[in-house]
């Protein structure tokens, strides 16, 4: 037998309509499947309504299929929340990557409202994790007293892998001094000289 869709639409966002019919010997049914699925090709549609069926007439054979389906369903969505996770973590790193070019660049000082909202943008020191090297998470410096919107975050860059313990700013300071990782604060720019004290050179 052969069934075709002669009518598919969504009721909403959860439900959807779908009519099949075969014509020999004639057969037709209409059923509301659970979730949006006008994206889904006829021959899937065709199977959910006949499983649906299957259910409603024989309630044992049709909870076996149910439980195929469900379980089938699942793994589409293990697989499609991996795709998910790695979009996701290939976005951050280009974002952490941004963030570390900038902080790290002392030749170019960030505004310190910039710098302040870079380092929002990391996630904060996870205790037990480990990082790999090139890897930077941030840390939140209590002791720290804002002159100028910089915030109270200090950003730290792992050269080693590192395993963060919840270490106190001057153990971590200790590891900074080994190469171990790398401590960045926001620093106050140096004031210019006043032009009266820049240095020049007669011209005759």
């Amino acid at each position: 037998m052969t069934f075709k869709v002669v009518n598919k639409y969504a009721q909403d966002a959860n439900r959807t309509f779908v009519a099949i019919r075969q014509e020999a010997p004639y057969t037709a049914f209409d059923r509301v499947l659970i979730g949006d699925r006008t994206n889904e090709t006829d021959e899937v549609l065709i199977q959910a309504v006949l499983g649906q069926v299957a259910t409603e007439l024989n309630p044992a054979d049709g909870v076996k299929k149910l439980q195929e389906d469900l379980h089938t369903q699942a793994q589409e969505y293990e697989v499609k929340l991996a795709e998910k996770d790695a979009k996701i973590a290939e976005v951050k790193a280009v974002a952490d990557w941004a963030v570390l070019a900038q902080v790290t660049d002392v030749d170019n000082p960030l505004d310190p409202t910039v710098f302040k909202r870079g380092l929002e943008l990391v996630e904060l020191g996870q205790i037990g994790k480990t990082y790999k090297p090139q890897e930077i998470f941030t840390l939140e410096n209590p002791g720290h007293i804002e002159k100028f919107q910089e915030g109270k975050r200090i950003m730290i860059q792992v050269n080693e892998e590192f395993t963060y313990q919840g270490q106190p700013l001057n153990e971590l300071e200790d590891l900074d001094k080994n190469g171990k990782i790398g401590i960045w604060k926001w620093i106050e720019p140096k004031p210019e000289k006043p032009s009266s004290e820049l240095d020049t050179q007669h011209i005759q």
